[in-house]
């Protein structure tokens, strides 16, 4: 076996931290696929034990974390004394010229990869994978919805998902032997959804805006604020759909005017 694949056992550890490897799937909708920790030890050794979560990387099958052979189906992958694929390609080089100006963004006294890229607002250009803490996952779990807008409803739920949290959805308890099947089930109502509201959206917004003569609707207005016609002839008359859309005619009227 490879010396960095191999776990440090026997030293004194004296620094532990940990986040989780997350999958932007689409817009705000993140999913852990795995925890990573970051382990120091009193003799300056060092590893990152990574603990992937199968029951959401199935999933997504495609989907690799770089640098770990997911194929092995192994509980933990350790990497020891050795910054990990995951984790170098999205830092910038410890020789780098302006090292001291970079660690100042990232509130760093010194050179520590794991927490340069723990809940880093800087994107990675090669995949859709971050690592993310506790604390985001939290404001997701801690965010109670109250709606009856379907498709909020999904959505949420589904990033609920993400986190793993235990959950109940109606009278179904989400866990690790199901949470594949559901999740799948989200991605795919959250997609149908999605497809349904854009349409209905470009749809909306390819409606002609109705117009009326400024000659012809000073005249109703004239009509209308002397009491010679109700509001529902002067919109009958106008020939506008509604009466909200008969108000802002006139408040454009009046905004021409002045």
């Amino acid at each position: 076996m490879n010396e960095h694949a191999k776990k440090i056992t026997g030293n004194k550890l004296i620094y532990h931290n940990f986040g989780y490897i997350s999958y932007k799937y689409h817009d705000d909708v993140y999913m852990k696929i795995a925890k990573i920790s970051y382990e120091l030890f009193d003799n300056e050794t060092f590893q990152y034990i990574f603990e992937p979560y199968y029951d959401v990387l199935d999933v997504f099958p495609t989907l690799d974390i770089p640098g770990i052979d997911l194929s092995l189906r192994e509980k933990e992958y350790y990497r020891s004394n050795l910054t990990p694929v995951f984790i170098s390609e999205r830092v910038m080089p410890k020789n780098r010229v302006n090292l001291q100006e970079e660690l100042k963004e990232y509130n760093l006294d010194y050179y520590q990869p794991f927490l340069m890229i723990l809940d880093s607002n800087k994107v990675y250009g090669g995949d859709r994978l971050s690592l993310k803490s506790d604390a985001f996952y939290d404001k997701i779990i801690d965010k109670e919805i109250s709606t009856n807008d379907i498709y909020k409803t999904i959505s949420f739920t589904l990033k609920k998902l993400g986190t793993r949290v235990t959950m109940v959805i109606g009278d179904l308890e989400v866990n690790d032997k199901n949470r594949t099947d559901i999740i799948k089930n989200y991605i795919y109502l959250y997609n149908k959804v999605s497809i349904y509201y854009d349409k209905k959206s470009k749809g909306n917004r390819g409606r002609q805006k109705q117009t009326v003569s400024f000659v012809v609707l000073n005249e109703i207005r004239k009509q209308y604020l002397s009491g010679v016609i109700t509001i529902d002839e002067a919109v009958k008359r106008s020939g506008l759909s509604s009466k909200r859309t008969f108000y802002r005619r006139l408040k454009e009227l009046n905004e021409s005017e002045n």
